[in-house]
């Protein structure tokens, strides 16, 4: 009886699993709330070690279930069985160590835009190019933030000494902001100035999305648009389909041509006898 009655108090003060959701947004970043995330409005509301923080939904792809520890109650105060879903343990970034304590108060700083120096001396390592999450959306160096694309574009090609079309053809796909300079420092030394015209028909852009396009969402080189609703409508008009099946079949991927294969391959499966 007493082996059965530790077993049974083992099982009661083991911890639970509780119910926690992940925000996952369309820069390819994501929230992991402590508690609940819901929908109010234009807004994605987030619980987090009890305040509520509110990111734009039109940034947010989806929400997603997942398990968080919870610490382990009392058999008096378990009023409820545990309940359990099939999500995926989210995965916890590890703790940034704070620097030791000195007579001045450290500033609270974002581990996503936390800064190392290059070796030309530049503070750009680290830092995002474009995150709607910011109040200044664009940067281009830790102390140069702009609230718009072409802001941002201008003041890159003042400081490498060439026109905006030069800089938006050669900074590349990526958005950190550390591999732009990189991108644009090695563009300048080999490429020529003036770019020619093949150069300038060449588009690097391949993706579905980019935030930092002024027509965001492109379904070819020529079609380009500035809304989610806006594109799915389009390529539901070439594939001759709902965009309700154009969302359904296109994939999770954010590359054009892998959505064009995508929805070509499953209109040729539908046809097939």
């Amino acid at each position: 009886m007493k082996r059965l009655a530790f077993i049974c108090c083992f099982i009661l003060l083991a911890p639970l699993k509780t119910e926690g959701d992940v925000i996952f947004f369309k820069d390819g970043m994501k929230t992991v709330c402590q508690e609940k995330a819901w929908e109010e409005g234009e807004e994605i509301k987030c619980e987090y070690s009890g305040a509520i923080l509110s990111y734009q939904k039109k940034d947010v792809i989806r929400i997603e279930k997942v398990r968080t520890e919870k610490q382990p109650v009392s058999p008096s105060d378990q009023t409820q069985s545990p309940i359990e879903t099939t999500a995926k343990p989210a995965t916890v970034a590890p703790e940034v160590q704070q620097p030791p304590a000195s007579d001045k108060k450290p500033s609270v700083q974002n581990k996503s835009e936390a800064i190392t120096k290059k070796a030309d001396g530049s503070e750009t390592k680290g830092l995002e190019f474009y995150n709607p999450r910011r109040p200044q959306k664009y940067w281009t160096s830790a102390n140069s933030k702009h609230h718009g694309f072409k802001e941002a574009i201008a003041t890159l090609a003042k400081e490498y000494d060439r026109t905006p079309e030069w800089i938006q053809h050669h900074m590349g796909e990526t958005n950190d902001l550390y591999e732009i300079h990189q991108n644009l420092q090695t563009s300048k030394l080999n490429a020529p100035v003036v770019l020619t015209e093949s150069d300038k028909e060449k588009v690097p852009e391949t993706l579905f999305y980019n935030p930092r396009r002024p027509q965001k969402y492109w379904t070819s080189i020529n079609s380009k648009h500035k809304t989610f609703v806006e594109a799915i409508a389009a390529l539901a008009k070439e594939y001759g389909r709902t965009p309700e099946w154009v969302q359904q079949h296109m994939g999770t991927t954010n590359n054009l041509g892998e959505i064009h294969r995508n929805l070509a391959n499953q209109k040729e499966t539908e046809a097939s006898p």
